[in-house]
């Protein structure tokens, strides 16, 4: 993809943003943002930035939005309708993306916001409408930085759910459910003689803690009649609520945002403990490549 960089483009992207009303402005870059059409929202969006086109920072800003929209397209977010844990997951993605360097973690922290300070000044977004506000500067202390929720967390987050709301921390603290294999759960898929839930590629058992919230939660929403029928075990609209779900549970237990992957990596964890096989563990998340999950294995032995 080519940066829209020459003088000619820059210029002429510049008379039809001064031609247009404030309100078309805003609703042809609300247009191009909700197509995630990088090229289209950065013509609108390249004249308010004070650096020169073609320079270095012009290109720096291009490819960190190109960057966001890839991100916020692949994992389902809206970038004008942007859900609560929309900062706190971007976030996480860098500091996946980048490991230890919290300078560049910032300097696209930096940048997402000055992209959000656009939208609200176009009137894409609410002026008050900042997803990035509540989160900190990023600072990388070799060997504390993790990605996954401890015990001790994990029985914070309980303590602070509703039965739904354990019954869906559990599918991923302890089964190691995706956030995709929550939302296409059945009761079909769960037996409590066998004790498993049978999901298309794998069977996962049922622990302890996850069948003290499951019973109790079927007797709720149905009875003995939910096992013959696809009725969902948790009952979400899409990914992001079940996200924002997280997230909201995790400000009132006072622990540190992990999105669902926190929970995965909860239940590898939990999983090597019981195994001692990363091939056992990967299997039981579902992971082609035993090698993902080597982690566990090195992280318990240091």
């Amino acid at each position: 993809m080519v940066v829209p960089d020459r003088d000619s483009v820059y210029q002429r992207a510049l008379t039809q943003l001064q031609q247009l009303p404030e309100q078309d402005e805003a609703q042809q870059l609300r247009v191009a943002l909700d197509r995630f059409d990088t090229e289209g929202a950065w013509t609108l969006m390249s004249p308010r930035f004070k650096a020169a086109p073609g320079s270095h920072s012009h290109k720096n800003y291009f490819s960190a939005f190109r960057d966001l929209l890839a991100w916020a397209q692949a994992e389902g977010y809206a970038l004008t309708e942007p859900a609560p844990q929309f900062g706190a997951d971007y976030k996480l993605h860098l500091e996946q993306r980048y490991a230890q360097s919290a300078a560049s973690i910032n300097t696209r922290l930096s940048q997402a916001r000055k992209f959000y300070r656009i939208f609200r000044q176009v009137g894409v977004i609410p002026s008050n409408l900042d997803p990035f506000s509540l989160l900190e500067r990023a600072r990388v202390t070799p060997g504390e930085h993790r990605h996954y929720y401890t015990d001790e967390e994990v029985s914070r987050l309980l303590a602070q759910a509703d039965l739904p709301e354990r019954v869906m921390l559990l599918l991923g603290a302890h089964s190691g459910l995706t956030t995709a294999e929550v939302l296409a759960l059945r009761w079909t898929h769960v037996s409590f003689t066998d004790g498993t839930l049978t999901l298309p590629d794998r069977t996962v058992p049922i622990s302890m803690d996850l069948e003290r919230v499951l019973r109790p939660h079927a007797e709720q929403v149905g009875g003995g009649a939910l096992f013959s029928t696809p009725t969902p075990v948790v009952d979400f609209p899409d990914q992001n609520q079940l996200r924002a779900r997280v997230f909201t549970l995790c400000l009132k237990a006072n622990v540190t945002y992990q999105a669902w992957r926190g929970l995965r990596h909860a239940a590898g964890r939990r999983y090597y403990r019981q195994l001692r096989s990363i091939e056992q563990v990967a299997a039981r998340l579902g992971v082609e490549n035993p090698h993902l999950v080597r982690m566990y294995a090195e992280e318990q032995s240091g």
